[in-house]
Parts: C-alpha cells; sequence; structure tokens
C-alpha cells in the first residue's frame, strides 16, 4: 500500500510540474506578445514624433525661406536699379516699403516658430527697406537726389540715435547700480512686503512702482529698474517673471502719458505747444490709472490659472533663494549706491525742463558723473559685503584676495562701472537700432503720414475713433511718427480733448503688442519674451484697460460739462 501511495504522489507532482511549465509557457508568451505589442506601439509613435519632426523642420525651413527671400529679392532689385516703374512709382514705392516692414515683423512675431534671431531679423529688413528707399533718389547720378537721401538720413541718425544714445547710458547705469548691489534693499522690501504666504503680492507691487516710476523719469527706463528688480525677486521663475514683466510694460506706459516728461510722445506735444503740463497731468492721470492698473487683475488671475500651485511653490523658493543670497549684500555703500543712481536719473528730465538739455546728452551726462563720484567714493564690488558676511573670514579674505589681483593685472575694467558696463545686452540695443531705422523709413516713403490721412477720412473726423484708431496703430509701428503725423494735420488749440486723446491713446496703445512701445521691446530684449506668449498673457487685457482708459476720459469731460468747469465742443 505504501509504494502505492509514493507512485500516486510522484504521479502527482509530475502533473503538477507539467502543468506549471505549461502556464510560465503561456505567461512568457503573452508577456512576449505584450512586450512585442509595446515594442511595436512605441516604434510606431517613435515614427510618428520623426515624422512630426521633420514636418515641423519643412515648415520652419518654407518660412525662414519665404521671410529672408522677399528681403533678399528687394535687396537684389535695389542693387540692380530695376525695375524704374517699380521703384520711381510712388504707390509701388510704398506698397513695397510696407510689404518689408510687415514681413520683417512677422518674422519677429514668430520667432519661437521660424527660429531665426529677431535682432538679426530687424537688421536685415530695416537694411533692405533703406537700401530700397535710397535707390528712388538715385544719388549716385543726381546731386539733389544725393542730397536729398542724406538729408533724410540724417534727419533719422537723429532721431534713431537719441534714442540709441538714451538706452546705452540709462542701461549703464541700471547696471552699475546692480552691479554695487543697489537694488537689494529694494528687493528685500519687496520679499519682507509679500512674504512667504502672500507671493501674489508682488504683481501689484510692481505695476504701481513701474506706474509712478515712468511718470517720473520715463517708460523706458523704469521698464529697465523693474525688470532688473525683478530678475532679483524671482530670479528662476520664469513664467511668473514674465507675467509680472507684462504688467510693468502696461503700467509704466500708461504712467508716461499722463507726465508731460513720462512717455516721448507726451513730451512731443508739450514742447510742441499742444498741450500745457498742468492740464494734461489733471485730466489725464485717472485715464491712465485705468488703464494701466484694470488689466493686472485679467493678468494676475490669468497667470494663477496657468502656473497653478506649483508656480507659488517655485516662486516661495525663489523668493526663500533671493533672500539668501541678495540680503548679505545689503549695506550703507549699497543703498548709497542705489540713491545716487536714482539721483542721476531724476536729474534728466529736470535738466530738460531747467536748460532744454536733450534726454540722450541729460542720461550721458547722469552716467559720467556716477561713473566719477563712484570711483571717487572707492565704490567696489567686493568690498560691498555687510558685516554678518564679513564675518566669513576665510572664504571672503580668499575672494578679495582674488579679485584684487585681477584688479592689479585689469585695473580699469575688473571693477566699478567699467565692470558693470560689459554686462549690457547689446543685441538688444541692435533689436532697437532695426526696429526704429526700420520705422523710420515707413516715415521717410510717406507710408505713415499716408496711413494717418486714411484714418481721418475712415473715421469721419470723430476725436475719439481718430485717437482710438491711432493708438490701436500704435502696437504695430512706433508711436512717434504717427504723433508727428497728427501733429501736422491738426490745427486744434492748445489743451484740445484731441491732443489729450492722442497722447492717452499713443501712450497706453502700444501695451497691445511686444512690439508696439520700446518698453515692450524691452522686456522682448532683456527678458527673451516672445511675440506670441506676450499676445497669449498680456494683450488682451492689456486692450480692455486701454477702451476703459478713454472710456474714463470721455466721463470725465461729460460730468465736467454738466458741472459747467468746461465748456461743450
Amino acid at each position: 500500500m505504501a509504494s502505492i501511495d509514493d507512485s500516486r504522489c510522484l504521479e502527482a507532482q509530475v502533473e503538477d510540474s507539467r502543468l506549471s511549465q505549461r502556464c510560465d509557457t503561456k505567461e512568457a508568451s503573452v508577456d512576449g506578445r505584450l512586450n512585442s505589442r509595446q515594442t511595436t506601439r512605441r516604434g510606431s509613435s517613435m515614427k510618428r514624433s520623426r515624422s512630426h519632426e521633420q514636418l515641423q523642420n519643412v515648415v520652419r525651413r518654407t518660412m525662414q525661406l519665404a521671410g529672408l527671400g522677399v528681403a533678399a529679392v528687394i535687396l537684389a532689385l535695389a542693387f540692380m536699379n530695376w525695375p524704374t516703374y517699380m521703384i520711381e512709382d510712388h504707390v509701388s514705392h510704398q506698397t513695397i516699403i510696407a510689404i518689408l516692414f510687415l514681413t520683417g515683423i512677422t518674422l519677429v512675431a514668430l520667432e519661437d516658430v521660424v527660429r531665426l534671431d529677431k535682432s538679426a531679423v530687424m537688421l536685415v529688413f530695416a537694411g533692405s527697406m533703406w537700401a530700397f528707399h535710397a535707390v528712388s533718389f538715385h544719388p549716385t547720378v543726381s546731386h539733389k537726389g544725393h542730397a536729398e537721401l542724406h538729408h533724410e538720413l540724417e534727419k533719422s541718425l537723429a532721431d534713431v540715435g537719441s534714442i540709441i544714445l538714451f538706452l546705452l547710458p540709462a542701461m549703464g547705469i541700471v547696471e552699475s547700480i546692480d552691479h554695487f548691489h543697489g537694488f537689494s534693499c529694494v528687493t528685500a522690501a519687496i520679499l519682507r512686503t509679500t512674504g512667504k504666504s502672500k507671493t501674489g503680492r508682488l504683481m501689484p507691487i510692481m505695476c504701481f512702482l513701474a506706474f509712478f516710476m515712468s511718470s517720473v523719469i520715463d517708460n523706458l527706463t523704469a521698464t529697465i529698474v523693474a525688470l532688473k528688480i525683478l530678475k532679483h525677486v524671482v530670479p528662476n521663475n520664469k513664467n511668473w517673471r514674465h507675467s509680472c514683466g507684462g504688467v510693468v510694460v502696461v503700467a509704466a506706459n500708461a504712467g508716461g502719458a499722463w507726465s508731460p516728461i513720462g512717455d516721448v510722445t507726451t513730451t512731443m506735444l508739450w514742447i510742441q505747444g499742444k498741450v500745457s503740463a498742468a492740464r494734461i497731468m489733471v485730466w489725464l492721470f485717472l485715464p491712465s490709472l485705468v488703464a494701466g492698473v484694470v488689466p493686472l487683475a485679467g493678468i494676475w488671475l490669468h497667470a494663477r490659472r496657468c502656473t497653478g500651485q506649483a508656480a507659488d511653490d517655485a516662486e516661495i523658493g525663489d523668493k526663500e533663494a533671493a533672500g539668501e543670497q541678495e540680503q548679505p549684500a545689503a549695506s550703507r555703500k549699497s543703498t548709497m549706491a542705489l540713491a545716487l543712481g536714482v539721483v542721476c536719473i531724476v536729474m534728466v528730465p529736470v535738466a530738460k525742463m531747467v536748460t532744454g538739455l536733450p534726454p540722450y546728452l541729460g542720461m550721458l551726462l547722469a552716467l559720467g558723473l556716477y561713473w566719477l563720484v563712484t570711483d571717487c567714493m572707492g565704490f567696489e564690488s567686493h568690498k560691498l559685503h555687510t558685516e554678518s558676511e564679513l564675518d566669513l573670514d576665510d572664504e571672503i579674505d580668499e575672494l578679495a584676495c582674488e579679485e584684487l589681483a585681477a584688479e592689479e593685472h585689469h585695473p580699469h575694467g575688473s571693477v566699478g562701472v567699467p565692470a558693470a558696463l560689459h554686462k549690457i545686452d547689446l543685441s538688444s540695443l541692435l533689436f532697437f537700432t532695426g526696429v526704429l531705422l526700420a520705422v523710420a523709413t515707413l516715415e521717410n516713403a510717406g507710408v505713415l503720414k499716408l496711413y494717418a490721412s486714411w484714418l481721418n477720412n475712415v473715421t469721419g473726423g470723430s476725436t475719439v475713433l481718430m485717437s482710438s484708431l491711432l493708438g490701436i496703430s500704435s502696437a504695430v509701428v512706433d508711436n512717434v511718427p504717427l504723433v508727428q503725423a497728427s501733429i501736422q494735420m491738426f490745427e486744434d488749440p492748445v489743451d484740445s480733448p484731441v491732443w489729450q486723446l492722442v497722447a492717452l491713446c499713443a501712450g497706453t496703445g502700444g501695451s497691445m503688442l511686444s512690439v508696439g512701445s520700446v518698453a515692450g521691446v524691452t522686456l522682448m530684449g532683456l527678458e527673451g519674451v516672445g511675440f506670441l506668449w506676450y499676445t497669449k498673457r498680456i494683450s488682451l487685457w492689456a486692450a480692455v484697460g486701454f477702451a476703459l482708459g478713454i472710456a474714463t476720459y470721455e466721463l470725465e469731460r461729460f460730468l465736467m460739462m454738466q458741472l459747467g468747469v468746461v465748456s461743450t465742443p
């Protein structure tokens, strides 16, 4: 009996082993089929991604060739001075100039898609526009044409050069303040105000700071200073910093509109006797405040919805990192560096009002004074540490010895203002130059004046409609030539509603697109913000603020007329 039981047990074990082998075989086959399917799917997805990338590359190359091909063809026609009718016919000439400009702006707008640097694009198209415009004068065979061309070039060079020569020292002063850790006290104050649990306060703080700064200095310098502060407060969270930068652009443009020394267009109207300083400030302060502050709510909500809680955590980490990096640099000398820089910048509009000194000369003077004073006071970046930081004797002594050794080998460029000047972003300046030169070609070719006349005819002489369309147009082209054309078109008396609306709309309308104002172009250059990103996140809310600002102005005039303060137009 025992032997029978043992044989049965062996048979059962053998059967169990066979069954387990069959199961293992089935599982292995199933796993193999699953792995095969996954491999097939992975391979097909990789093929689709490769085909998608190839399609993107084909589209990108096509757009590059099409855009640059337009510039190449027009440049070739200019060099060949052919066909004659296209060059000499006024309408054809203006059309080609406008097509070149729109093509260049489109490539800048699609920079993230076509992957062409916007500075190079604008330099190429500005040069092509000027080349095609120059051959229409036949300067090589006509003395009169040569003189006319040089007159236009000198005028455009004066306009563009004055802005670039303003930008360069302004960026130099701001970079010098940063080099001496001057923004550390401002950064620390903002960090204390916002705190870890109230990170949303940063955007309204920067909004009001840019709004009031731009009315005292100008919207360009205010934007540069605000963006530099933002880099210190949120050094790593790029999305939140870009959203705050968009608010800065809107607020800075609005803040400059109500001040005669803020936006350049308001300054133009003031200098040419179209508005008085007191009345422009009284009438436009509230509409400008509405246009600059109302978009804040929409941009803030949109940024919060897009970034979510992860952005909050990253922002808190940014603030902690910024606090750890910047607080040790705050000292008496760094505060003096900031105060001296503010005094030098504020000196520019004061010098203009008192002596009539052009802003670019005033800013060059301000940079020179800042440079000399900091040199005389012995301001050097490695000496601007707090006492608590100096307690780290070993590290600080080693760092100081290295910097002093570098100073001995390079005494004129390693410390102080010269070291700060090396940090200036020259590609941004070249982008500004290309945009301004391209717009100058439109002005000299008569395209902008023709457009301004068309606006007047379309609106039927309506002040509000004409000014609104002028503001919308300033989002595409520079507002300076548009305002200059309107000055030549209208003969209204001083402080007329048309001049006040032109100042308001031209100043705030440029915020609707990143290329519509120097402040927006500065944001693109210094922060690398793309045209499409700005359009998605900022443009709609800037347009809402623009419309509400005009509505506020009209409501103001209506109430004043009802009270009898102003007469009915």
